[in-house]
């Protein structure tokens, strides 16, 4: 072993020089990727709690959109009720204009009174029956 300390006496300084900056440059290394991993923690506790709203608020759209699907059907059953009415109520209007224009037809009175002139608003829900 004597003769390895022998042999590297010359170089003794820049060896103790070279060890000591390896040191400091896996100290620095060290530190570097310590605050590093820090950052990368705090990152993903940040995305973490992002995940965690976001996740809420989907949790809350969800049900919105549950409602608004219950909405529509519950329009559509009502488009379809309003459809038939209105089937039934053109029906209805069909059928009494058929009859008034058999009563003018059939009765001369009737006619003479269509024939006349009627007072408007009288006129217009007449008119619209046939």
């Amino acid at each position: 072993m004597k003769w390895l300390l022998n042999l590297l006496a010359p170089w003794k300084s820049e060896l103790f020089a070279m060890v000591g900056v390896l040191a400091v440059c896996g100290i620095g290394a060290t530190v570097i990727g310590y605050l590093h991993i820090q950052r990368q923690n705090d990152q993903m506790a940040v995305k973490d709690r992002q995940i965690g709203d976001l996740s809420d608020a989907n949790k809350g759209w969800s049900a919105y959109a549950a409602k608004q699907n219950q909405l529509r059907e519950l329009e559509q059953k009502n488009v379809l009720l309003l459809q038939d009415k209105l089937a039934l109520i053109e029906g209805q209007n069909v059928a009494a204009a058929a009859q008034l224009k058999d009563l003018e037809n059939s009765n001369a009175q009737v006619r003479e009174l269509m024939a006349r002139r009627l007072p408007d608003d009288l006129r217009r829900l007449l008119e619209q029956q046939r």
